[in-house]
């Protein structure tokens, strides 16, 4: 049986050449210091986003990804954030959100409220609706 072609991957090797060069060069000072700072962040940034993506499909692929691995990775805060900036949190905004209400519901239930999620608008920001005793409490506003 014929092994199927493999697209190449990326270069890092070339990538992390790249990186040593631009750190040996960021000690100069100046405009071009900054820019080349500036690439050495973009470069490692998309290094370890690359590798953190490549991680989580070596794990689904062995049908290891399930929802409590899933569940673990987001209840992480380090490792919750590191994802979100490389766009990989295994969760939308909206049940991040979810998460976040369901958190500070008790507090609101014992004094008789509850909190609803309306909306979550493009930008990111968040409508929601006090319930109860709490629509209309002056410590709504917080």
């Amino acid at each position: 049986m014929a092994q199927e072609e493999q697209p190449a991957a990326p270069d890092w090797r070339a990538t992390g050449e790249r990186i040593d060069t631009l750190i040996a060069a960021s000690g100069s000072g100046g405009a071009v210091a900054r820019e080349r700072s500036e690439e050495l962040v973009r470069l490692v940034v998309d290094f370890y986003g690359a590798g953190l993506e490549r991680l989580l499909d070596l794990v689904y692929e062995q049908g290891r990804l399930d929802d409590d691995v899933l569940a673990a990775l987001a209840g992480d805060e380090l490792v919750a954030s590191v994802l979100l900036v490389h766009g990989l949190h295994p969760y939308t905004v909206e049940t991040r959100v979810e998460q976040a209400l369901e958190s500070v519901r008790p507090y609101l239930g014992s004094h008789g409220g509850d909190v609803e999620l309306l909306d979550v608008t493009e930008e990111g920001a968040v409508r929601l609706r006090l319930l109860g005793s709490c629509d209309g409490c002056p410590s709504s506003s917080v």
